[in-house]
């Protein structure tokens, strides 16, 4: 969403300055308008391009993290009544006996 915002912005930018640099009247005018509007949408661009890569790289690394915690769970015997549960719960949910106590 906010990349989709920084686009339009740097759209926006370029539109404007276009327009800016034709009132200016000048030649040299128009073209310092329009080059500062297209730096700023170029680094408006890149700030989107950037916040795209790093929430794709944030979801494999949360798909990646679920892969590893399904295949690599260890099971623990419950000291009270042998049941097989997961490790990363503190008690057993057959009996709720706490492990390590």
């Amino acid at each position: 969403m906010l990349s989709l915002a920084l686009n339009i912005v740097g759209a926006i930018a370029i539109i404007f300055s276009v327009i800016a640099g034709i009132f200016t009247g000048t030649l040299s005018g128009f073209f310092i308008f329009s080059f500062g509007g297209v730096c700023i949408a170029m680094v408006l661009f890149a700030f989107a391009q950037i916040i795209d890569n790093q929430l794709n790289i944030l979801h494999q690394l949360q798909v990646q993290n679920e892969f590893a915690k399904q295949h690599y769970k260890a099971l623990i015997d419950c000291s009270n009544c042998d049941y097989e549960y997961d490790d990363s719960l503190s008690s057993c949910p057959h009996c709720g006996h706490r492990r390590g106590h």
